[in-house]
């Protein structure tokens, strides 16, 4: 049976437990992605711009993985004709050097010696599953739902650092998005849900964080492929995919909301 952990107001919920079940239904189509939020299309040539819509609609939002730039004003101008509210994220990707630039920041960026760092699985407590959402949502980063996090559905890594009074004060998490019969990405994974505690921050915990999460990706998955989405302009989250090499290349992310479903027509930051 499913666990039920989906964080997140109201409509968040709602929104992430709709796209947990199109999931099951979906989930076999290598046209169709899902890392732990929603439903989406990995590419326009997976499925087309009313498709996506319909998605959204059922949901409350979806997404296109991987958008050509030269067709990203394109599917926003169309996206937003289905009154939806279109979100506009560069593609950062990286294989070898992204993995190299893991090893480096493990090899000379030491985790505080009071926090201990820690994978979730089936085992992890509710109490600190929900701990490290409440933490994630005070950063305005919206977690994956549980099952992913715990990697009971995908193939998928979540970390998080605990300090000596059982707070959890950092969190990273990686999971794949297509299906491995996808001809274009189906070794590629999807990297993120970088967030950490206001009073931490300048201890570089979620570079930390983040690249233990990929190596920890390669060493039980194999996978050395990673991708993840950045607002334009967003100069830490920049700087941070720089310094683990990643970097844009030649597709957007563009995610849609459907604003009956999501207010303020964002699913996170």
């Amino acid at each position: 049976m499913a666990r039920d952990e989906f964080f997140g107001n109201d409509d968040q919920r709602a929104v992430l437990r709709r796209g947990r079940g199109m999931a099951e239904l979906l989930g076999n189509d290598p046209r169709f992605s899902y890392y732990g939020r929603t439903v989406g299309l990995v590419g326009p040539d997976d499925g087309n711009i009313d498709q996506l819509a319909a998605l959204a609609s059922v949901q409350g939002n979806s997404n296109y993985s991987a958008v050509p730039l030269s067709q990203t004003a394109t599917v926003i101008s169309d996206l937003e004709a289905h009154g939806l509210v279109p979100m506009h994220y560069a593609k950062w990707e990286g294989t070898n050097s992204t993995l190299a630039a893991a090893r480096k920041v493990i090899e000379t960026v030491a985790l505080p010696e009071d926090l201990t760092l820690v994978r979730m699985d089936a085992s992890t407590p509710d109490q600190q599953l929900a701990s490290l959402a409440e933490m994630a949502l005070d950063c305005g980063v919206l977690p994956l739902c549980g099952e992913v996090l715990r990697g009971l559905h995908r193939p998928a890594v979540c970390l998080f650092a605990i300090d000596r009074n059982s707070n959890i004060v950092s969190c990273a998490a990686s999971s794949v998005f297509a299906r491995d019969e996808h001809s274009t990405y189906g070794k590629q994974a999807w990297w993120g849900m970088l967030a950490t505690d206001p009073a931490r921050r300048g201890q570089r915990l979620a570079l930390i964080l983040g690249a233990h999460t990929l190596l920890e990706m390669e060493a039980r998955f194999g996978l050395r492929d990673f991708m993840t989405g950045v607002e334009p302009g967003n100069a830490p989250s920049e700087a941070v995919c720089a310094r683990m090499g990643l970097s844009p290349g030649g597709f957007a992310i563009i995610g849609c909301a459907d604003p009956r479903a999501l207010a303020t027509g964002r699913m996170t930051k």
